[in-house]
């Protein structure tokens, strides 16, 4: 089995399923949301990010870059230029404010498994386990598929954060081995979903249909973006579209944050602010999620 590009290993965490799990974290995805906290995560391939305000200006990334995307402006200050950037990682060497990253790192499953074992005892204590999130994880199924064998062998739960965009025919026996499935769902409308996602929803609609029939432990999450996907006609829709198609009823809606502003920024990407929803906002939209026959859940 081939590595696969895995940009982060998170220990001790509460808020991707049940207890506490270890969430791993896989490069490459189809979407492009606008409000990414992950962009990181878009490209199959390891990436650098320049932070800028860690920068002292030494100037040592432009001598060792051979590629001019390390440049100084006229008020001395260094601009990396992400589009001729190579990730060869001769600037991460030289940098001495610690000012750039790579992130990606190719990953045998036993290099994977030697870190996830780390916090098994935990996993066993809290009624935790282990999850695959990104990126899409869906878009790696041999690796996911062997990933996920060798987590059950040792009895430990697995969980998948997807969006819910991939081939469902090359995942279908994966998905019914899940212990959890958690499905975003953002926009119902499909030409305002390919507005701010880069893609329609007509696939993530029927591989979210397709999956309810083979597993029956699968929420919805729905990030919430003031002015994108906050109407009420848009959660409405949403659902009506799980009941009428689905098993599925259990949702938790998500308020929109800035963290994935810095990253992009890293990454040499155009970055769009949004508005987070108000408590009162997201507590309108609870209830009416309720009203229309869901039930409410939260893993914060």
């Amino acid at each position: 089995m081939k590595p696969c590009n895995i940009f982060q290993l998170q220990r001790l965490s509460v808020n991707d399923g049940e207890g506490i799990r270890t969430t791993v974290f896989f490069k490459g995805c189809a979407l492009r949301c606008q409000w990414c906290a992950n962009p990181e995560s878009w490209a199959f391939d390891a990436q650098l990010m320049f932070f800028p305000h860690k920068c002292t200006g030494c100037g040592n990334c432009v001598i060792a870059c051979k590629q001019e995307a390390n440049v100084r402006n006229n008020d001395g200050a260094i601009n990396f230029i992400s589009s001729n950037c190579i990730n060869c990682g001769a600037c991460l060497t030289v940098c001495p404010a610690d000012a750039r990253q790579v992130m990606g790192e190719e990953l045998t499953i036993d290099a994977v498994m030697t870190q996830l074992k780390k916090d098994y005892i935990f996993y066993l204590e809290s009624g935790g386990g282990v999850t695959f999130s990104g990126g899409e994880p869906f878009l790696h199924p041999e690796y996911l598929r062997l990933l996920n064998a060798r987590c059950h062998q040792l009895g430990i739960n697995t969980a998948v954060e997807s969006c819910a965009y991939f081939d469902f025919a090359a995942c279908q026996d994966i998905i019914a081995n899940i212990d959890q499935l958690f499905f975003d769902l953002k926009i119902m409308d499909s030409a305002r979903h390919k507005q701010y996602t880069g893609v329609t929803n007509e696939r993530i609609l029927a591989n979210i249909e397709a999956a309810s029939k083979i597993n029956d432990n699968i929420f919805v999450r729905v990030p919430v973006i003031t002015g994108v996907n906050d109407s009420d006609e848009n959660m409405s829709a949403l659902a009506k579209f799980l009941l009428a198609k689905t098993s599925i009823t259990r949702v938790e809606l998500l308020p929109y944050h800035k963290l994935g502003l810095e990253k992009m920024t890293a990454l040499g990407m155009p970055a769009v602010v949004f508005e987070t929803p108000s408590e009162a906002k997201m507590e309108e939209l609870n209830s009416l999620l309720v009203r229309e026959g869901m039930t409410i859940v939260s893993f914060k």
